[in-house]
């Protein structure tokens, strides 16, 4: 993840059980304000300074592949994979109903956008880039990140409000061996499981306190789906509410809120480029 001054966040998950309860409370929000450096949910809690990120309730958000996608997997796969991953997030089974806030595959995009797209390059910090695009990083992963990345996910959101103005994923293929086969082969990372994770990201969501969260920090081969804390997340944040004056959505917050790849651990990509914006 990468940090700005504006209001963009760079984020960069876990289970396996059909869950309906939203009642879990290991989720947590990303905020406004930049957590510290090596800042783990799972061992100090939520981070809660600031004001939690959202997209505005009732948007359909649509996403966009770079059109070249990778040399490790292309197009059809990867807009078969991303499909699978934010669908998960849009068909959370919320007790009052779906998500307020829905993604959807807006067609593939010119790759040459990539360089100047002002979610993946600095732009002024009053522009608004509304093309939300998912790029793989094949010749060099451009993020001095201490530790090594899988994805990244950089939102972009007013400093005061929280409200999410952008979004895009870069996945670092250039340093780690992608695939779209699902359990990975040995020596791999499912696609998937990295597209789910960063998707959580896209929604607002930060890095969970439960070690067993698609949205916990550390990759775990096999894991995909949803657990009951990604699912109480999503739908604390765009959860409609009855109020006087119709629907709204439900403020929620993070309570409390991947894994080992043969001996190495990955991190999917901790904190969020943030640019200031007014």
């Amino acid at each position: 993840m990468r940090s700005w001054i504006v209001g963009a966040v760079a984020l960069a998950g876990v289970i396996t059980a059909t869950l309906t309860s939203t009642d879990a409370r290991a989720f947590c929000r990303t905020t406004t304000v930049h957590a510290p450096s090596g800042y783990d949910p799972s061992q100090s809690g939520c981070w809660t300074q600031g004001t939690p990120l959202a997209w505005p309730s009732g948007q359909t958000v649509p996403y966009s592949l770079a059109s070249n996608a990778s040399k490790q997997i292309d197009l059809a796969d990867a807009t078969a994979i991303a499909h699978e991953a934010f669908a998960q997030w849009d068909d959370a089974p919320c007790k009052e109903g779906a998500p307020t806030v829905q993604a959807y595959d807006n067609g593939p995009v010119d790759a040459a956008l990539v360089a100047t797209d002002c979610g993946l390059n600095q732009c002024d910090p009053t522009v608004h880039d509304g093309l939300h695009m998912i790029v793989f990083r094949d010749d060099q992963w451009p993020h001095s990140d201490p530790v090594n990345t899988l994805a990244l996910t950089t939102v972009t959101y007013g400093i005061e409000t929280g409200t999410i103005f952008d979004a895009d994923i870069e996945v670092n293929t250039a340093q780690h061996t992608i695939t779209a086969m699902d359990p990975p082969s040995p020596g791999t990372v499912a696609l998937r499981a990295i597209l789910t994770h960063e998707a959580g990201h896209f929604f607002g969501l930060a890095h969970a306190t439960d070690t067993s969260s698609i949205m916990f920090w550390q990759y775990q081969p096999g894991a995909i789906d949803l657990t009951a804390d990604d699912i109480g997340g999503v739908c604390a944040v765009y959860t409609p509410t009855k109020a006087k004056d119709g629907c709204g959505v439900t403020p929620g917050g993070g309570g409390g809120a991947a894994g080992m790849f043969g001996v190495a651990l990955f991190m999917w990509g901790a904190l969020a480029r943030r640019r200031r914006t007014s």
